[in-house]
């Protein structure tokens, strides 16, 4: 057993630790392009050891390696011959450097190009067929119209999907995407836009304003059908620019 001493100092370490590693997290959340490459390859390592200062061995790895792609690129058992690096630990940077390598290899061919109507109408059709209850979709793309994120969202019953313009805005801010593009089914086989239909349009178009986006389109499924408010000249009607 510690002496009374001893241990106070124990309990006094792992409280700091946990502290600093709470203010780090923090700092992720609110503005993770700042932290350094040591910081950010402190903070992975959080995941792998507990209780223990991981920014020393961040330090080592990337002075090993020479950079973060050197220690993503670095096998199994180069990693464990860094001091505090065990092979559970190990396993764990190599699987993060290995899924890394393959979202940028697949980056471009996984991003959807959502630019004619032609790219809008197969995508709506692929994401809604066969769907029985309703559901509303938000597809954000970038200035060359690649697809950056899909907000869905589904009510609990067929009839109508509510869109907490709250959680909206939070996504746009996030985001922020040059373009929107809404779209929605109706279970019941129509395609024509009720009245419903128009007033989340317009709402949806002046939350998307507000963040320097603009709601390109807005389309409806129904039975295989595809109305969209842009090709009916809906959106100018409804005073949507």
């Amino acid at each position: 057993m510690l002496p009374p001493a001893a241990a106070a100092g124990t309990e006094g370490d792992t409280a700091m630790h946990e502290g600093h590693r709470q203010r780090i997290r923090s700092r992720l959340y609110q503005n993770g392009e700042a932290l350094s490459d040591c910081e950010l390859l402190e903070l992975l390592l959080f995941n792998a050891i507990s209780r223990k200062d991981t920014n020393p061995i961040a330090r080592e790895l990337l002075d090993c390696f020479g950079s973060l792609a050197g220690v993503f690129d670095a096998s199994p058992r180069l990693l464990v011959s860094v001091a505090g690096i065990g092979r559970s630990t190990a396993e764990y940077v190599y699987l993060c450097g290995q899924l890394l390598r393959r979202a940028e290899a697949r980056k471009e061919e996984a991003r959807r190009r959502l630019m004619s109507f032609s790219d809008v109408h197969s995508h709506v059709c692929e994401r809604f067929a066969g769907r029985l209850r309703e559901r509303l979709e938000l597809y954000m793309v970038d200035a060359n119209f690649l697809l950056l994120c899909t907000k869905s969202v589904t009510d609990i019953r067929a009839d109508e999907v509510a869109l907490d313009m709250r959680t909206l805005g939070y996504i746009l801010g996030e985001v922020r995407p040059y373009a929107v593009i809404l779209a929605h089914n109706h279970p019941s086989g129509k395609p024509e836009p009720s009245a419903a239909d128009d007033a989340s349009v317009r709402r949806i178009a002046a939350a998307c304003k507000d963040y320097g986006a603009h709601l390109s389109d807005s389309l409806i499924y129904a039975a295989g059908e595809v109305y969209s408010y842009y090709r009916a000249d809906r959106l100018r009607a409804l005073g949507i620019d």
